[in-house]
């Protein structure tokens, strides 16, 4: 029972995170950087702007209407061209093809005395879940913005790849997929940070017949940027098999699920 708590208080304790972006700023008006299909950009938040904008200069596109633009620096008619951003981006939160409107901003990065690559209004503050603090200079993430398929879909893609790596012994990889403060705990012992529990695994690796794993789920839960799996795992070695069954908690770092806790024993039952 101690165990399973300590995995639970992790876990609450961790959801709570949300992640900060630092923000520049234009006049009264703070500026955020994003990112459009790997490339930087920079947009003026402005939740008086109900739709976001980008700006001509920056984005093109051959089709062309007439808008009324409504923000910070009063209404005025504008062309518009019809843009589609395929990843949008903004630290750890990405929205795909998106369908916006690229128009003039040349008043605006006057105004601003810098480059100013679109303004990113309410509609798409909402979807990202963004809450901004102009005292502290900081905008707040909220770390559930994705949904959880969406996430178990991602994880599962990177859960994959590690069992592999493991599987071929590959430590190197198997490495980075591991928290630097993961807490092992298993049947032979407890196991803290990264240096100790790939000290344990690596018994594991280069033998003749190789060890095998498999993971398959039994039940997952979503909160915000981590995953708490319940597995039954099988370890195969040669002909003879056994059954764990195993909890696994991950933590989204960048573009990256890390495993930062994970428990195990083995079910006598199931050999």
């Amino acid at each position: 029972m101690s165990r399973l708590l300590l995995g639970l208080v992790l876990l609450v304790s961790i959801a709570g995170w949300a992640e900060e972006i630092p923000l520049d700023n234009c006049r009264q008006l703070p500026i955020v950087k994003a990112n459009i299909e790997k490339r930087q950009f920079q947009f003026l938040l402005d939740t008086g702007a109900a739709v976001t904008l980008l700006n001509t200069k920056t984005f093109s596109s051959s089709e062309t209407t007439e808008i009324i633009m409504q923000s910070w620096n009063g209404t005025v008619g504008a062309p518009a061209r019809e843009v589609v951003l395929r990843e949008f981006s903004i630290g750890d939160h990405t929205l795909f093809n998106l369908k916006l409107l690229a128009v003039d901003l040349t008043s605006v990065e006057r105004s601003c005395q810098k480059r100013v690559d679109g303004v990113l209004g309410a509609d798409l503050i909402a979807k990202l879940g963004l809450t901004i603090d102009l005292k502290n200079h900081v905008a707040s993430l909220d770390a559930g913005g994705r949904s959880p398929a969406e996430r178990f879909t991602q994880l599962d893609h990177h859960v994959a790849a590690c069992a592999e790596a493991f599987n071929r012994s590959d430590d190197k990889t198997f490495e980075k997929c591991l928290d630097p403060d993961i807490v092992l705990l298993t049947s032979k012992g407890d196991f803290h940070g990264r240096r100790e529990v790939m000290q344990h695994f690596k018994s594991y690796f280069g033998q003749d017949p190789p060890v095998l794993v498999s993971l398959t789920p039994r039940g997952r839960h979503a909160i915000g940027n981590v995953i708490w799996i319940e597995y039954d795992m099988v370890v195969t070695v040669g002909d003879q098999s056994m059954k764990h069954r195993c909890t696994a908690i991950y933590q989204k770092t960048g573009e990256r699920w890390l495993m930062s806790n994970m428990n195990y024993l083995l079910d006598e039952g199931m050999k």
